[in-house]
């Protein structure tokens, strides 16, 4: 049966556990789906759905055509019984769930059963978040959630209880490689990219855009350069504006950190970002383990701190100033 999500790269057991919760009837009333940004963790979920409401699902067998009425407004979010909320703000305000809890007063429209995803459920208010959890204590017999977080550590307890988790884990290097080569990209070029992408397959296909690719890039490696506390100020200053890069480039410093760490540990060991371990080897002397996961620590705090309405360039100005004397 998982052979539904066969266009669906990884997540077997995620599939079959979706698919055995269909056909024993015994579908939690909300998923959370967790995992890190670009997984396809949503992507999965609308699968999920087309097979619930495919015009040629049936009680004895699912189907998921991808070419009926149905199954086409599902993709494209124009389905009456999938609500989908999609926030490109910083936060989910309670009056977004108040809406949805208005339309959630009247029974499906079309099917038997509807459904409700809501995307970065770690960006609700607080005010939101306990305004949802009453629907969740109180859950309506022919309506199932899909929640999806890369953050579950920002979620209330009370929310995660009242949810099925689901656990989506990283794509290996080899899965995102293969995949890339399978869609014309060069082996080597492959390799790179996947291990850039910190187990994101969105993050992979982005960072190959040739334009962004070398932007990304040489803004890392600008950053490896910093010299100095002044040179730190300087290049926070310069990546003021560039928020849209953020995620990536806390991604490499991310890897980076782990692999200095590891080489520390271990130096003989295989490591992700192979091309920079020359330059790690000859920093490790002046650092200490403590320095690294303190950078590690530091890197994950900042990356929090971009969901908010901070001001970017005090935020890159804590995290290179803290990384100096460590990674450059």
């Amino acid at each position: 049966m998982t052979n539904l999500f066969s266009d669906i790269l990884g997540h077997e057991n995620v599939k079959r556990g979706l698919i055995h919760a269909t056909q024993t009837g015994h579908m939690h009333h909300a998923f959370l789906f967790v995992g890190s940004e670009g997984i396809g963790k949503g992507l999965l979920g609308k699968a999920f759905i087309q097979a619930w409401l495919c015009e040629h699902t049936t009680p004895e067998k699912l189907s998921r055509c991808q070419i009926c009425h149905n199954c086409k407004r599902i993709a494209n979010g124009s389905h009456p019984d999938f609500i989908e909320i999609i926030e490109e703000s910083a936060s989910i305000k309670i009056d977004t769930i108040r809406e949805l809890q208005k339309r959630l007063a009247f029974p499906p429209f079309e099917s038997l059963h509807r459904f409700v995803m809501i995307h970065d459920i770690h960006k609700m208010q607080d005010a939101a978040a306990n305004c949802l959890l009453k629907t969740l204590e109180e859950p309506e017999e022919h309506t199932t959630f899909i929640l999806i977080t890369s953050q579950i550590q920002r979620l209330l307890p009370t929310i995660i209880s009242r949810c099925q988790v689901v656990r989506f884990a990283p794509f290996s290097v080899d899965e995102i490689s293969h995949y890339l080569i399978e869609h014309g990209v060069s082996s080597d070029i492959s390799v790179q990219l996947a291990a850039l992408s910190d187990g994101s397959l969105s993050m992979a296909l982005e960072l190959n855009q040739g334009d962004y690719k070398t932007e990304l890039i040489n803004t890392f490696e600008d950053i490896l350069k910093i010299g100095s506390i002044l040179d730190a100020f300087s290049t926070a200053a310069a990546l003021k504006g560039k928020k849209s890069m953020s995620a990536h480039l806390l991604s490499l410093l991310l890897a980076y950190s782990r692999d200095m760490l590891i080489l520390k540990s271990s130096p003989d060991t295989t490591i992700l970002l192979e091309n920079y371990r020359p330059q790690m080897m000859k920093r490790l002397p002046q650092t200490s383990i403590q320095d690294l996961i303190r950078c590690i620590q530091l890197i994950q705090e900042v990356n929090e701190s971009f969901l908010g309405n901070l001001n970017e360039q005090v935020v890159w100005e804590r995290l290179l100033v803290g990384m100096h004397g460590v990674l450059f």
